[in-house]
């Protein structure tokens, strides 16, 4: 397996979607900080092909989702020889706060291999031929559980190389083992308590079952024809017990036939009702058509409500000429005319006293200047100061003058007053006048080519007495229909009495209707009625005589019926057989009783053989389990394997080791498991690998691993076409780093992909290429470095 591509979204440090492309590569590294995210991207790729993330333990895949995500999808693209595969999944989060894969595909190009979370991981299995665990041993090293390796008690390490070498197997088997020989063990013991209580009939015993079981066999082949015969005298039996209850209904049926109440007078009623019906139908229709004559009368005349319109526009002008004479007061306009004569005198009269006023005042203008002159002021005339008021003298012309002119003012007001309230009522009398007069205008208009009242009372007198016609003529109408109705219910009475007599007459010919009853000629039911009776008692005269014979027929067939029964049950009972029916059934019971008797009697002899040979089998199968398990105790077979799995590991960690200390140290180990450091600088010196350094303790480590990785891929069938060190790098100096770099180069040269992680950027600039990864507040991001 080897790399192409990893797309991954929402997974651990990578919220946004990011892509790293390793076509064409043979050594990278992936680089940044402690936390950016450089594991995550490998954990990506297990997690696709394997549905599991190693760092999170078991099948937990919600701690992988990036917080605030709800989702995870990674598609990771990998070679295997010439063919390209992709395997993706998508991992939803749950209502729960976990989470589940809602879709997982591995794909052969566009072709859909597997689908299915379990499928895929299956099918990934069968392509690597690397499990989950085998993947994370050989492709991405666990180098810590290396050097937890070195430095591990015996129990330790050897449970350590058990589990990483697939050695469990042999302990799984032993414990079967044990378990097998203690179930074998059981079974030989069950089979012996079995076998002591099984009880073995005898052979006399066996004898009479198989005669039993013999008798009743020939008994059982006749059997049958006796109970046919049985069968077949009942059915006679209840096939002539039928017939008579059959005549019996049919005759009791007939005798139910009875002729209904009232059927000889029903007919006579009938036809007087009917006349009765005729004759008010006759008189209903001579009264229809005496209101249609008084109607056709009315049509020419006016309505009573036209005439009524008519009297109404009379009176209406009656009374407006009535007030046209009241409003004829020709003493109105006189008395505006006057009260404008008035006006005009009292007018002329002021006038000629304000004139004759006037004239006084230009007389007398000194006098007037007098009265405005102020003691100290100037005069308007000679501009002096006056000094001393004159003396006023009296001036009785102007106050008499001025006394008229107000008496005057006043005349012409009351005048003007009274002409103005004089042109008012005229004003109201002209217009009242004009208003009736457009009504009297209206009303001619209404009263044009009405008759005039002399003829309205002529045509009033017509229509009021063919209105009593026409009320006279409704009265006799009502009474009238009131017979029809009264005839129409009484016929409708007697026809319902019909109706239910022929109901009756239904109920009846149904009731014998499988007896064929003669059909009647007549559409009358009461004809129906009679032929039906005449029919019944024909019928109850011929099946009388065939009731009593059918009668005979029951009571010998069930005497027959009773005494083959009798027979049957005599048989059974010699036999020792319950004659309760179904006689088949005991019958059948007891021969089944016989031959299971027999059976068990087969089965417990056979039964005997098998157990002892059951017996037999199990004590030789628990010898076998027993031995097998002595074999694989765990200082046997399993450490005798281990210890050539540690031998085989050691020689080539060695041959890396060499290379990676510079043919400084070899590893070496007893038959125990335990490890030393040879070391060849210090002449061979043989030391606890508790005595190296940490930057030696990582060399061997990785040894160890590569070692161990080649060792597994090859147990399971798989070539190893990429190793990936997801390891820290910090504890190993400057020359070891480059030592570890070189050997690192080397591996490529052999067609392995080689990646490491690591935050040693000493290491990271030896591979070719290198992606570096941060982490950014929106996620990590990767980029290829230059």
């Amino acid at each position: 397996m080897r790399p192409a591509r990893i797309r991954v979204e929402g997974f651990s440090a990578y919220r946004k979607p990011v892509e790293v492309d390793f076509d064409d590569v043979d050594f990278f590294s992936l680089t940044g900080p402690t936390g950016s995210g450089k594991s995550s991207l490998i954990d990506a790729m297990i997690f696709a092909l394997y549905g599991r993330v190693p760092r999170l333990g078991g099948n937990a895949v919600a701690p992988a989702i990036t917080a605030g995500s709800d989702r995870a999808r990674v598609a990771f693209e990998f070679d295997v020889g010439e063919d390209r595969y992709t395997a993706v999944r998508l991992a939803q989060r749950t209502a729960t706060g976990g989470a589940s894969v809602k879709e997982a595909r591995l794909l052969l190009g566009d072709e859909v291999v597997a689908s299915g979370a379990d499928q895929v991981s299956t099918a990934v299995e069968d392509l690597l031929k690397l499990r989950f665990d085998d993947f994370t041993r050989t492709v991405v090293l666990p180098q810590g559980d290396f050097a937890r390796f070195l430095t591990a008690t015996k129990a330790e390490r050897q449970g350590l190389l058990r589990s990483l070498l697939g050695l469990d197997v042999y302990t799984t088997v032993r414990e079967l083992a044990r378990t097998r020989a203690a179930v074998s063990t059981d079974r030989a013991e069950s089979a012996e308590r079995a076998l002591a209580a099984l009880e073995v009939p005898d052979d006399e015993t066996a004898a009479t079952a198989r005669q039993r079981l013999e008798t009743l066999d020939e008994l059982s082949a006749g059997f049958g024809d006796l109970e046919k015969a049985l069968a077949e005298l009942r059915r006679i039996a209840d096939q002539a017990s039928t017939d008579e209850a059959h005549l019996r209904g049919s005759v009791e049926r007939l005798q139910s036939i009875t002729a209904p109440d009232r059927l000889e007078a029903l007919d006579a009623l009938t036809s007087d009702a009917r006349e009765r019906a005729e004759t008010a139908e006759e008189r209903l229709e001579t009264a229809r058509q005496q209101i249609e004559q008084i109607e056709s009368a009315l049509e020419v005349l006016p309505s009573p409500d036209q005439l009524t319109s008519w009297d109404r526009h009379h009176a209406r002008l009656a009374e407006i000429d009535a007030r046209l004479a009241d409003l004829d007061q020709p003493e109105i306009a006189e008395a505006a005319t006057v009260a404008e004569a008035r006006v005009g005198e009292s007018t002329a009269l002021l006038l000629q006293i304000r004139d004759d006023l006037n004239s006084a005042r230009q007389r007398h203008a000194a006098h007037a200047l007098v009265g405005t002159l102020v003691a100290g002021e100037a005069c308007p005339v000679c501009t002096q100061v006056v000094e001393r008021l004159p003396g006023e003298a009296a001036l009785p012309e102007l106050d008499a003058l001025e006394e008229a002119e107000r008496a005057a003012a006043v005349s012409v007001d009351e005048a003007r007053r009274a002409l103005d309230d004089a042109r008012s009522v005229l004003t109201r009398h002209e217009t009242a006048r004009e208003e009736v007069g457009r009504q009297r205008e209206s009303v001619m208009v209404d009263l044009e080519n009405v008759p005039s009242p002399d003829e309205l009372a002529q045509l009033s007198e017509k229509v009021s007495e063919f209105q009593t016609q026409m009320s006279r003529a409704r009265e006799a109408l009502e009474a009238r229909t009131a017979e029809v109705k009264a005839a129409r219910r009484a016929l409708e009475d007697l026809a319902e009495e019909s109706r239910r007599i022929g109901r009756k007459l239904t109920e009846a010919q149904l009731r014998v209707a499988d007896l064929e009853p003669e059909l009647s000629e007549s559409d009358d039911v009461i004809v129906q009625w009679k032929d039906l009776l005449r029919w019944r008692t024909a019928r109850l005269e011929d099946m009388e005589p065939q009731l009593e014979i059918a009668r005979t027929a029951v009571e010998n067939a069930e005497m027959a019926a009773e005494r083959a029964e009798k027979g049957l049950a005599a048989l059974l009972e010699s036999h020792e057989i319950p004659a309760v029916e179904p006689y088949a059934v005991q019958l059948a019971s007891a021969l089944h009783v016989a031959r299971t008797m027999v059976e068990l009697h087969e089965k417990a002899v056979a039964d005997s053989v098998e157990l002892a040979r059951t017996k037999e089998e199990a004590t030789k199968d628990a010898a076998v389990a027993t031995t097998l398990m002595g074999h694989l105790r765990s200082n046997g077979f399993e450490q005798w394997l281990m210890a050539g799995a540690l031998v085989d590991l050691v020689q080539g960690a060695n041959d890396l080791l060499s290379q990676l200390s510079n043919g400084g140290y070899s590893l070496a180990s007893d038959y125990s498991g335990d490890f030393s450091i040879v070391d060849h600088r210090n002449a061979d010196e043989q030391r606890s690998v508790s005595t190296l350094s940490g930057g030696e303790t990582f060399l061997v480590s990785l040894a160890l691993a590569l070692s161990l990785a080649e060792t597994l891929a090859a147990k399971g069938g798989s070539g190893l076409d990429a190793i990936i060190l997801d390891e820290g790098f910090g504890t190993l100096d400057d020359d070891s780093l480059d030592t570890v770099a070189s050997v690192l180069e080397e591996l490529t040269g052999r067609g392995l992909m080689v990646g490491v992680i690591t935050h040693v950027k000493e290491l990271a600039a030896r591979a070719p290429v290198r992606y570096v990864v941060t982490r950014e507040p929106t996620g990590a991001t990767v980029r290829l470095a230059p």
